[in-house]
């Protein structure tokens, strides 16, 4: 960790899931993280056993299944976040036509682990 990152922007075409970890250990504390998913689908019900071992949730097809794509990809992150004694704040998400895309703040928690 000699020179971590202001601001760092992921985006893979498809899954982010695979990225995520060394994403979250490379912003210094206080900085910005962005991601970007395109692999809607997944996340919004199509592959159940797929969805699960990227990003370590369930998907349904419902009507609100991109809201929570928005809410699987955050927690993938703050999961990631915790092993590192990190955490996470949201500041912004957006979806449109087949991608997802977060805004959040790392940071590095207080309390030891």
């Amino acid at each position: 960790d000699k020179d971590p990152f202001d601001v760092v922007d992921l985006d893979p075409y498809g899954s982010p899931s695979i990225f995520l970890d060394t994403a979250v250990q490379s912003v210094r504390d206080g900085g910005l993280l962005c991601v970007t998913a395109t692999d809607l689908a997944t996340m919004c019900g199509k592959n159940l056993e797929v969805c699960f071992s990227k990003y370590g949730s369930m998907s349904l097809k419902a009507k609100y299944g991109h809201e929570m794509a928005i809410r699987m990809v955050l927690a993938a992150l703050e999961r990631k976040a915790n092993v590192y004694g990190r955490y996470i704040v949201p500041l912004l998400s957006v979806q449109m036509d087949f991608y997802l895309r977060v805004f959040v703040r790392v940071y590095t928690s207080k309390a030891e682990i």
